[in-house]
């Protein structure tokens, strides 16, 4: 109840807020820059088919994105990060390739796999990659040498000391960089979209939906608040995530209650 109280309590804050810079907006220009609140959710519920087609599209492609960025990400990043010889000669190339934004690879992506489905996935994939590779190789980086000889004098193989130790140990650090990613993840889905789905429709994705009603503020904001609802949905689908996988963290006096 008290999660669900801070959540209501700072949506009523944000709410005051933007009604707030809507009006000073509004005082300045004489006219009606930013859409106030009622009037953003009044033309969202008028087309509310559309915005759920936008927001199921999206979501999806995060979705899609996201479990490709970890099953491909996480055990690179823990073997990469645990194995001190692939360390070394790895987390160069990470550490090189880990800066450039995937907004910088639009045009090659487009070359090579035209505009379609798959690399509106892809970007939103490589930003998300490396976000999970650096956190779990760093993570695996920093497991204490006693849990490891524990393990090992206890008779443990290989398969059985990433089972263990290296995942459940990593595991944590790994689910705060994806919640810390979902921000960069909702705006490389929303470049994806808008850049890569010039031709598709407004009900191809949020991002694209937000660019088409350029010229209706109050549709386009209801774009943006759809934005904003898929990155708190999959944010609150991490954490809850993180709370069952990792619930040793959460025990009263161990973290977070």
């Amino acid at each position: 109840m008290r999660y669900i109280a801070r959540y209501g309590l700072a949506f009523v804050l944000l709410l005051g807020v933007w009604w707030l810079a809507s009006w000073i907006l509004f005082l300045v220009h004489e006219r009606q820059v930013l859409p106030t609140p009622w009037m953003t959710f009044q033309v969202g519920a008028q087309n509310i088919r559309l915005l759920a087609t936008a927001f199921g599209n999206s979501a999806w492609r995060f979705l899609l994105s996201l479990c490709i960025a970890f099953s491909i990400g996480l055990p690179l990043g823990l073997v990469v990060g645990f194995q001190r010889k692939l360390y070394e000669y790895f987390s160069p190339l990470v550490h090189l390739t880990y800066p450039i934004p995937p907004v910088a690879l639009l045009m090659f992506l487009y070359l090579a796999f035209g505009i379609g489905e798959t690399v509106k996935v892809l970007v939103v994939v490589v930003a998300l990659f490396f976000q999970v590779l650096v956190a779990a190789q760093g993570a695996a980086r920093q497991i204490p040498q006693s849990y490891i000889t524990s393990v090992r004098s206890a008779g443990a193989n290989t398969w059985q000391l990433y089972r263990h130790v290296v995942f459940p140990a990593t595991l944590p650090s790994v689910f705060t960089a994806a919640r810390v990613s979902v921000g960069l993840g909702i705006t490389m889905v929303y470049i994806a979209e808008n850049e890569l789905g010039l031709v598709a429709g407004p009900e191809s994705g949020l991002g694209r939906l937000i660019d088409h009603f350029a010229f209706r503020p109050d549709l386009a904001m209801a774009g943006v608040v759809g934005l904003a609802l898929l990155g708190l949905t999959f944010y609150s689908g991490l954490d809850l995530l993180d709370r069952w996988l990792c619930r040793w963290r959460h025990l009263e006096g161990h973290g977070e209650g």
